[in-house]
């Protein structure tokens, strides 16, 4: 059975639709870095669709 090393485990944040929160720069800096986006990008997404987090990485088509 092959397995695709390359795609990161789901996290158990994103999987429960965890609020961010964009007014904390520690959950600012976390979610940069889980969904691999910009400041503006994520502060754009959040608007858009709330602080869902499943909803965010959905908004910009990442897979955490």
């Amino acid at each position: 059975m092959q397995t695709n090393l390359s795609r990161p485990a789901p996290d158990v944040h994103t999987l429960m639709n965890e609020p961010i929160n964009i007014n904390e720069d520690a959950s600012i800096d976390y979610w940069l870095a889980a969904l691999r986006c910009s400041e503006l990008e994520l502060r754009m997404a959040v608007a858009q669709v709330g602080t869902g987090a499943r909803d965010v990485g959905t908004e910009l088509g990442r897979v955490v």
